[in-house]
């Protein structure tokens, strides 16, 4: 099972990139959970119909009129998850020392979704740390980090699922001559 943290009432195109995600990786059949948290009220309500229409869990979604998780949420998150595959974080620099807890103690690999140097010193020597694009209008970044999400939670070790992915998504070009 896959786990994505992130800030789940996030407005993109698709609901924010961690919905996003999510929503990509129930699409290819994997089972995936939400963890974050939601408001008590009209717009959490909404966006947990989302979720469980998209086939996203959302065991871990605090519902409370915090903004955002806080390091003892998350672990007790992680707690309701103990088949976690894989983890990935989501624009929470804050949080990456526990999530690297969490993955570690559940042996799941780490995606973290940030600015590198945020998260720096707190990660494990095999997490994957990616930087988003400014704007992802078709979801082609999300796609990404689904795909290699779900390769990870199939087994493949981090550079293995990465090369994997990235072999995957890659169109072959011609070369000039």
């Amino acid at each position: 099972m896959i786990a994505v943290l992130g800030d789940l009432l996030e407005r993109l195109p698709r609901g924010g990139l961690a919905v996003d995600i999510a929503t990509r990786v129930a699409r290819r059949g994997a089972a995936v959970q939400a963890v974050g948290v939601l408001p008590v009220g009209a717009d959490g309500d909404r966006r947990m119909i989302e979720l469980s229409g998209a086939g996203v869990g959302h065991a871990a979604v605090l519902r409370s009129a915090a903004t955002h998780l806080e390091p003892a949420d998350l672990e007790l998150a992680l707690r309701y998850l103990p088949d976690l595959g894989a983890l990935v974080l989501v624009g929470m620099p804050g949080l990456a020392a526990t999530a690297a807890a969490g993955a570690s103690f559940s042996a799941a690999p780490l995606v973290i979704v940030s600015d590198a140097a945020s998260a720096a010193g707190t990660l494990p020597d095999d997490a994957l740390v990616l930087g988003a694009p400014a704007d992802d209008p078709d979801g082609a970044f999300a796609g990404l980090v689904a795909e290699l999400a779900v390769r990870l939670d199939g087994g493949a070790a981090p550079a293995a699922a990465w090369a994997d992915t990235l072999r995957a998504l890659v169109i072959e070009g011609r070369r000039a001559r």
